[in-house]
């Protein structure tokens, strides 16, 4: 019974632990990778060069995957809503990769999907670009007019929210543009303001396609003139779209050989940076599977790290068990030889005063067998009782029933330490069973003696006779009985 509970408590208590360890590892490891996710995420959005684009994928599919392995029990509410929005704006970001690569479609999934992620009130601005790019690719592709005119209000309605006027003037200025392209003064207007107010010189480009538009060439050169780069990353686009218009602007005033010449030029620059820019990507596909391969060498290394520390909890914890299992088992057994101690010894003292009345009753027949036999020296007629004999006839103190009763006793005490002593040295004789059961109780040479009516001598010889059929090499037969019995 005390097993079992022992047990049961053991079991309780290592179930707990590995529950415990593997919540702290779980909750840990999420932490890590929300960590490292958000780290790759920075790398794919720290580029916006064409070229980088390609890198720029991989990176974010890979934050994606280490965001979506995340597991929202195993976080905080403050981890898990990072995590959504981290997710929203990678999402976000592939959107546009896929929508510069021209992938409107898949541009348009990775926008869908971002929405629902980003936080309205911490991500305005995300959310309307969002909205923007969706109604931009959808009519880009030819889709429903209605669809893109919804999206760019949701659009709006965000860039209004976040009170960002720019956000809202490129709202309209592609709603003109893609919607309604009949209203080019409209649409001009709003690209002036966010040109001239907001110095966004790409907005120049389209001033100057209005104005050809309308053939007023003066106000275009005017216009391209300022159509001038502020960020090296987009020179070549700058100075690809400046002579595409110049070549515009002079067919239009008449300068065809002119303009033609001018064609021919960017045809040929246009080239040089297609091969450019091959070969930038080239590069950047191998820096990338560089930088993958060294990402999978350190998370191998982590993953490595992560089980040998497992495995040092496993083995610190099976240690932990082994030693309370051996505690317990120990305790135990030095409880059940207390608990044998106690009732040998108790034996011993209930047989020792059976040995002692026994002794008294045998002196008390001496003694007046003495009596009677002095007063029959002095010429007393004395006759003996029936019940009283002479200590000549005395044989045993204790005969063999008691000692059967004694050994039953002790066997039943000791859980069958006897029986299995009979069994283990079959040599051992009824007379050498009498001396060890003695020998067991404690009792000394002169108690053996006087029990089994023998002389102190016969006792030597029988310790030595036992010794021999147990095993000669003991040098102490009585504690050898005794060990032997309470080691059971």
């Amino acid at each position: 019974m005390k097993n079992k509970v022992v047990r049961r408590v053991l079991c309780s208590l290592l179930s707990v632990f590995f529950c415990l360890q593997g919540c702290h590892l779980g909750s840990q490891n999420d932490q890590n990778r929300l960590q490292e996710a958000e780290e790759i995420y920075r790398q794919g959005t720290s580029s916006n060069s064409s070229s980088q684009y390609e890198s720029s994928t991989v990176y974010l599919k890979q934050a994606e995957d280490e965001l979506l392995s995340i597991r929202q029990s195993d976080v905080s509410i403050q981890e898990w809503n990072r995590r959504n929005e981290l997710l929203g704006l990678t999402w976000f970001h592939l959107g546009n990769t896929s929508e510069s690569e021209m992938l409107y479609d898949i541009a348009q999934a990775y926008y869908r999907k971002a929405i629902p992620m980003l936080d309205p009130d911490s991500n305005t601005v995300y959310l309307a670009c969002a909205y923007r790019d969706i109604a931009r690719t959808i009519a880009i592709v030819g889709g429903e007019q209605d669809s893109v005119l919804w999206y760019f209000s949701q659009a709006e309605h965000y860039a209004e929210e976040a009170q960002n006027e720019l956000l809202k003037l490129d709202v309209d200025a592609y709603r003109y543009q893609l919607c309604y392209p009949d209203s080019i003064s409209s649409r001009l207007a709003v690209c002036k303001r966010m040109a001239e107010t907001y110095h966004i010189p790409t907005r120049y480009a389209e001033i100057v396609e209005l104005f050809l538009v309308q053939h007023a060439t003066d106000s275009a050169a005017y216009y391209l003139d300022q159509l001038q780069p502020t960020d090296s990353a987009y020179t070549y686009w700058f100075e690809q779209t400046y002579a595409y218009l110049h070549c515009q602007i002079l067919q239009q005033q008449g300068k065809t050989a002119q303009a033609y010449d001018e064609l021919l030029n960017l045809y040929d620059r246009k080239i040089e940076e297609l091969q450019r820019d091959a070969g930038a990507r080239t590069y950047a596909l191998s820096l990338h599977y560089d930088v993958a391969r060294e990402q999978q060498l350190a998370e191998s290394e982590r993953d490595k790290a992560r089980g040998q520390r497992t495995i040092s909890v496993i083995l610190i914890l099976l240690l932990a068990v082994l030693v309370v299992l051996f505690v317990v088992i120990w305790r135990f057994w030095q409880q059940r030889r207390r608990e044998q101690a106690s009732k040998l010894e108790t034996l011993r003292d209930k047989y020792v005063q059976q040995l002692q009345l026994a002794l008294d009753r045998l002196q008390q027949k001496v003694s007046l067998t003495r009596e009677m036999e002095l007063q029959r020296m002095r010429g007393n007629e004395v006759e003996f009782p029936k019940w009283l004999q002479t200590y000549r006839d005395e044989k045993l103190v204790m005969n063999k029933e008691s000692l059967n009763e004694l050994i039953v006793s002790i066997d039943k005490a000791l859980d069958g330490a006897i029986s299995r002593l009979r069994a283990d040295y079959p040599e051992l004789t009824e007379s050498d069973m009498q001396f060890a059961i003695l020998s067991i109780i404690g009792a000394s040479d002169n108690d053996m003696s006087i029990v089994l009516n023998v002389q102190k001598q016969t006792i030597y010889h029988r310790r030595q006779i036992v010794r021999k059929h147990v095993n000669p090499e003991i040098n102490d037969i009585d504690v050898w009985l005794r060990k032997y019995v309470l080691s059971i």
